[in-house]
């Protein structure tokens, strides 16, 4: 399994089956990573996109970030089922009020596009097995929502937008996101009533929860030798937001399901 922590700046590999945890430092603070053809990875960070190799542990920058790297950072992101890589950004001093200053961007081959601009927490970018519908969430001041796209495979162009969700009553932030085989939205929702995880139908009504013990349940992946174990990342925010410290907030989990999940696309090389 493969992780990056934001705050501590590094990028990780850990083996579940032995308890081993790699660890590399990145030139700049990361917010999300895509495997890329060749066998390393495109790291987004808050000063450019990074290529890392494996074999020599190097980052490699390949392009600037499209924002003051003082201000703003990459947060959360996914490839698309063509192997473009969507990163939100947002602003280092985060913030839910005043103007939505986050964006969507597109990175291809070297190249970010900004796309979706005006959104306020970017977080929760997923594709449909098909790859025909997009998926991402916000924090608004009228509500914690997740958004819909109909999705041009071809062109990398999102468009129809539309309510997907909102979270239910006692439920918190829509964070990290991914998709399983039957097309059902897996979201980590954290700081409601209770740290939760989520499942919804395709057509947007919630599905099933379960609630974690931490209250910042960050992102969820599927991964295990049938792709059946949802793993689940978390942070240590609480301090940020007036609420209780979770003893282990911060920690990885992993949870057994009946569903599997979708293979992510290698994103090209630049």
């Amino acid at each position: 399994m493969y992780w990056v922590d934001i705050e501590n700046q590094t990028f990780n590999r850990f083996d579940p089956a032995t308890g081993r945890n790699d660890s590399w430092p990145v030139p700049a603070t990361p917010g999300c990573f895509n495997f890329r053809e060749g066998g390393g990875a495109v790291v987004a960070t808050n000063d450019g996109f990074f290529d890392f190799d494996f074999a020599t542990s190097s980052f490699d920058k390949i392009c600037d970030a499209p924002f003051d790297a003082a201000d703003f950072r990459f947060n959360d992101g996914k490839a698309d089922r063509q192997g473009r890589l969507w990163v939100g950004s947002i602003r280092l001093a985060f913030k839910i009020d005043g103007p939505p200053e986050g964006t969507f961007y597109r990175y291809e081959a070297g190249k970010v596009t900004p796309v979706i601009p005006d959104v306020m927490v970017p977080n929760g970018p997923a594709f449909s097995p098909d790859g025909k519908t997009m998926y991402r969430s916000d924090w608004r001041p009228e509500g914690r929502i997740v958004m819909q796209y109909d999705y041009d495979v071809t062109t990398g162009i999102p468009s129809n937008e539309r309510l997907f969700t909102a979270m239910p009553e006692g439920f918190g932030i829509p964070d990290g996101a991914t998709v399983d085989s039957e097309g059902f939205y897996w979201n980590a929702i954290p700081y409601g009533d209770k740290g939760r995880v989520a499942r919804f139908a395709p057509d947007g009504p919630l599905d099933l929860h379960f609630e974690m013990p931490i209250l910042g349940p960050t992102m969820v992946a599927f991964g295990g030798k049938d792709m059946s174990t949802l793993f689940i990342t978390s942070c240590r925010l609480e301090s940020h937001m007036g609420l209780p410290v979770s003893p282990l907030g911060g920690d990885i989990f992993a949870v057994e399901t009946h569903v599997h999940g979708v293979p992510e696309t290698l994103t090209a090389r630049a």
